[in-house]
């Protein structure tokens, strides 16, 4: 459990349902999910805003999206811009706007597993 307040980073397993249900499960408020396939994971009690890491996605996957990472390999946008632009929205999320995951109702949870997950 994180037992300070400020930015904390905390070190899970790679399984995305597991991953996100411990960084939960930690005190997360917000969580900022990165995918290139295409996660459509979602929590009913913390936000998850999902961010394409590649423009195949998130035109693919428009609807499921919050946010479109693709574009600094597209040439479209700075690593600077994008990054501004996940920050203005976790701002925004953490004062109440609606993720996509939550406007679609996805809530996912997954309980951490005895032995190790693949």
């Amino acid at each position: 459990k994180v037992d300070r307040h400020g930015f904390v980073y905390m070190d899970t397993p790679g399984y995305d349902p597991v991953s996100l249900t411990g960084l939960v499960a930690g005190g997360c408020n917000v969580l900022a999910f990165t995918t290139g396939r295409g996660s459509a994971i979602g929590f009913a009690s913390v936000p998850v805003i999902k961010i394409a890491t590649n423009s195949f996605t998130y035109r693919r996957m428009i609807e499921n999206m919050d946010i479109n990472a693709g574009k600094i390999a597209d040439g479209e946008g700075t690593v600077e811009q994008v990054g501004r632009e996940i920050f203005d929205f976790v701002l925004r999320v953490a004062s109440g706007h609606k993720t996509r995951s939550e406007i679609l109702g996805h809530q996912e949870f997954v309980p951490w597993r005895i032995g190790p997950v693949m």
